[in-house]
């Protein structure tokens, strides 16, 4: 059996067995298959899908290699969320504290910011002082002794699911169904959580774009979450428009500690809510919404999530005087207003248009060795279903780039639709499972 058997065979619309998946991962994490051929799966794969017991024997074989995470020695049934990404999300940096501060505890192994996606290390990582690349054992004792942990998912844990995501990358094939279901849940074997909840969000500002395909990945994490011996709940949300206000590191650092300490924005308020719900009822099996929603709210209102959060940030390194007094994070150079040109109702914000337009302002990396700009962004001063006026400001572009300024304006104001017809927001919670 070999690499170029295994590629016609895909080509011909065959399934391929565990021993030859799991040929392939060994050999393309050797570097004994080349891109091309790599290549050349990951599009047959595409083009005709995968079998459950397919996705399932790539995701162990991916697992099985590097290192793991063991967590059955803290003798605790530690939870997990996981978000498909989405622009200005900051749910799960938000999450942590509040369930950390419920009791139960949680376990992050997260990784850097890919293309317009901001992830949760990039901003942690925000806060002078704070790192993630600490050993195993640590992480385990944050966990242990206060509850919440987060780990840097550097090359060591799952090599080969970085390896195949670049390549997915390069050849457009990162809205992959079976991949996408492969790649999250040999992360999640790999770093030993049992208890997960995804949320994946749809629509343009993801590489899921709609409900159906949402749908669709919920039920195949489901699926293989039962023969893995792990409990997943899935939360679909609708990513239409940014979350919350802000984008960008800094700006999202400052949105998030204003949320610990009860003040955000709906969209965000309500993601919080149907998350951590989801992760009660596999925490605590108690399916009772209302007084999983009246705990949270409770711990946000008490200052009790803000607390763990600065526990959070001080046992990381972190300065937590920045989180104390957010006016200390740096601020870009310039800070443009964007102004509307017509009067009405907010109908659409292109959340596409405007994570790329904040990659542009610096705030996001197409690749792992780009610096960013972590006082770069974009804050969002209207809404989906909000009033505006002509010459009012709808929004403002954060950069150290002064010959950025003029471009942004005028694209960000593109982002914006506006009609004269009232708008109803979509909720931004489409369904749980």
């Amino acid at each position: 059996m070999d690499i170029k058997t295994i590629i016609v065979k895909k080509r011909e619309r065959k399934e391929l067995t565990e021993e030859e998946i799991r040929l392939f991962v060994h050999k393309y994490y050797k570097g004994e298959v080349t891109e091309a051929q790599a290549g050349a799966i990951l599009s047959y794969i595409y083009k005709d899908g995968m079998t459950e017991n397919e996705i399932l024997s790539l995701a162990i074989a991916m697992a099985d290699i590097g290192e793991k995470i063991d967590f059955e020695e803290l003798k605790k049934e530690v939870v997990d969320v996981q978000s498909t990404g989405g622009i200005g999300d900051k749910a799960t940096l938000i999450l942590m504290p509040v369930i950390a501060s419920l009791g139960i505890p949680i376990a992050k192994v997260a990784s850097k910011g890919r293309g317009i996606i901001r992830g949760t290390i990039d901003k942690l990582e925000s806060v002078p002082g704070y790192h993630t690349e600490i050993s195993m054992d640590l992480f385990q004792n944050h966990i242990k002794e206060y509850g919440v942990g987060v780990l840097n998912r550097l090359e060591n844990i799952n090599p080969v699911e970085n390896k195949l995501y670049k390549l997915r990358n390069e050849i457009a094939c990162t809205d992959c169904i079976p991949m996408i279901a492969a790649s999250l849940m040999s992360v999640k074997r790999a770093t030993g959580n049992k208890k997960i909840v995804f949320e994946i969000s749809y629509g343009n500002g993801n590489y899921i774009k709609t409900k159906e395909q949402a749908r669709r990945l919920a039920k195949i994490l489901k699926t293989l979450g039962k023969k893995l011996n792990q409990q997943i709940g899935c939360v679909i949300t609708n990513m239409n428009e940014p979350l919350g206000h802000t984008i960008g590191h800094n700006l999202e650092m400052i949105e998030t500690i204003q949320a610990l300490k009860g003040k955000m924005s709906q969209d965000l308020g309500e993601t919080i809510v149907a998350l951590g719900s989801a992760i009660l009822t596999l925490a605590t099996g108690n399916k009772n919404r209302k007084v999983q929603e009246d705990q949270i709210k409770e711990v946000l209102r008490n200052g009790k999530a803000y607390e763990k959060f600065l526990q959070m940030i001080a046992v990381g390194g972190g300065d937590t005087t920045y989180i104390e007094n957010p006016d200390l994070f740096e601020k870009a150079q310039w800070v443009m207003p964007v102004y509307s040109s017509e009067n009405g109702y907010v109908e659409r914000i292109d959340a596409d248009l405007v994570g790329s337009i904040a990659v542009y302002l610096g705030a996001g990396r197409m690749n792992r060795e780009t610096e960013i700009d972590r006082s770069a962004g974009i804050v969002l001063n209207k809404k989906i279903g909000d009033v505006v006026n002509s010459g009012e400001i709808v929004a403002y572009i954060h950069t150290n780039d002064e010959s950025k300024v003029t471009g942004a304006t005028q694209n960000l104001q593109e982002a914006f639709q506006i009609t004269k017809r009232k708008i109803v927001p979509n909720a931004r919670i489409m369904e749980t499972i």
